[in-house]
């Protein structure tokens, strides 16, 4: 009998050892995996790029990616001193005119500019809870601006609608949007880090706004 409870014991203390070690493994392969990815799949964008390089970044690994990040880095600079922006205007408005490339622009300028905050304390976009698929299942969405003047002239209803945009998780530039009414949107002091935070980490990371609440 104790050479059973020496063995379940020690077995006990191998499956704690392994998941242990397996827990802190999973989030730095993960990472790993994601770094890995990103950079073999902007390798393969930037080929063309490096065959204009000079002969001795060619040898360097990676060295394209680096050129890549300078480049945009450089953009992000003219931008903010108003050296390009009359030139990316006039893209802009030649870009509009073209139906299919203007709704795919439009589309991808729309959903970068929702989630480029500066400061997502005092974003517009507000945190909110709203129950899906079902009454009583709570999911984070962000509400945007009143429907009224739009969705709500085809509504045949008084009440006050918001349009609601609600992220999946993992990944928060997919979602549903939905055109609710005021009193189905629960308000939240959540920010809009905190909740990109927590859709991204499939709820793991609970915002510091909760945890500072007082039951």
């Amino acid at each position: 009998m104790k050479i059973i409870k020496i063995l379940d014991y020690i077995l006990d203390q191998i499956k704690s050892l392994f998941l242990s070690g397996f827990i802190t493994i999973i989030p730095l392969a993960a990472t790993l995996f994601f770094v890995h990815f990103t950079y073999n799949t902007l390798a393969k964008w930037l080929m063309p790029l490096k065959k204009l390089e000079p002969e001795f970044l060619q040898k360097v690994p990676g060295a394209e990616i680096v050129i890549f990040i300078i480049f945009i880095l450089l953009i992000g600079a003219l931008v903010k001193l108003f050296i390009i922006t009359p030139i990316i205007h006039r893209i802009e408005k030649i870009i509009i005119r073209i139906p299919l490339l203007r709704m795919v622009y439009s589309s991808a300028k729309t959903l970068v500019e929702f989630f480029n905050v500066p400061n997502p304390a005092t974003a517009s976009k507000k945190v909110v809870l709203i129950q899906y698929p079902r009454k009583g299942s709570y999911n984070l969405a962000f509400m945007l601006e009143s429907a009224n003047n739009d969705f709500g002239k085809i509504i045949n209803d008084n009440r006050n609608f918001f349009k609601v945009f609600m992220p999946n998780s993992p990944n928060p530039t997919s979602g549903y949007f939905f055109i609710l009414p005021e009193e189905e949107i629960i308000p939240t002091n959540i920010t809009f880090e905190e909740a990109i935070k927590a859709v991204v980490s499939c709820g793991l990371i609970t915002p510091e706004t909760i945890k500072t609440l007082k039951k």
